[in-house]
């Protein structure tokens, strides 16, 4: 039905601010980068917890003022970068640049290859974005920079579909070289996702919490219920429920299995 992922077993990366080429960190106590990963990657070596379905990165990043990542080469990735909190500068080979804050998107097709920095520019408020990396449908194609600036109001009690498959008749503002799909919602109310069969989903609780079940009015259903709190993450097999605990902000990942 749907397996829970709680925050206290994410791995927690902290690296050396020299890894991007950042000054070391104004605060002994606060490193320039927290970074919670669901699955394998950099120094996190599973190889039980590579990926999911098409999913192959989700990284949950706060990012000190001032601080960010050095410009680094891509390939062959559909990347997305979801912002939460404050503002990141997106920097790329191709002349690309721009800077979007919360509830907004970058996506990049990276294709043959570009290099591409990402950084909080601020002087006061650290950053915090959620970087997904999908497998592509093809490897090798052109690269593609595009972005998605947030709107007031555009996932409260509903869910918004920021990012979908290029190669449908989709409506949302952000398109990928993949039969994916990710969908943001902040809510107060009861909120359903249908898990169309054959299809899964990964869930992350970007804020807040709610109490999460198996849809009961689909039939020979066993109804269960998870707490799902802020960094948790969730896979999913069949149609949810989710009950906030006040206000809770997720987004959601669905795919082919």
């Amino acid at each position: 039905m749907f397996i829970h992922i709680p925050a206290k077993d994410l791995y927690v990366s902290e690296p050396d601010p020299r890894y991007f080429g950042n000054p070391q960190n104004d605060d002994a106590k606060v490193n320039w980068l927290k970074s919670r990963f669901h699955f394998s990657f950099a120094e996190y070596r599973d190889p039980q917890n590579q990926s999911f379905g098409v999913l192959r990165v989700m990284n949950d990043d706060l990012v000190q003022p001032n601080r960010g990542f050095g410009e680094h080469p891509h390939s062959n990735m559909e990347i997305v970068s979801y912002i939460v909190q404050g503002e990141l500068t997106h920097g790329d080979s191709k002349g690309n640049k721009e800077s979007l804050g919360r509830g907004s998107a970058q996506y990049m097709s990276a294709g043959s290859g570009v290099y591409h920095s990402e950084f909080n520019l601020s002087k006061k408020e650290a950053c915090r974005f959620i970087q997904i990396w999908i497998l592509p449908r093809q490897t090798n194609t052109k690269v593609q920079y595009k972005s998605y600036r947030g709107q007031n109001g555009q996932a409260d009690n509903k869910w918004f579909h920021l990012v979908g498959d290029l190669q449908e008749n989709s409506l949302a503002p952000a398109k990928i070289n993949q039969d994916a799909n990710i969908w943001i919602n902040e809510f107060t109310t009861e909120q359903r996702f249908e898990i169309k069969e054959g299809r899964q989903a990964y869930l992350l609780c970007v804020e807040g919490s709610f109490e999460l079940n198996i849809d009961s009015c689909l039939p020979l259903q066993d109804v269960k219920s998870q707490l799902v709190n802020q960094h948790d993450g969730v896979k999913v097999f069949k149609s949810i429920v989710l009950k906030p605990k006040g206000k809770a902000h997720v987004l959601l990942i669905e795919m082919k299995k």
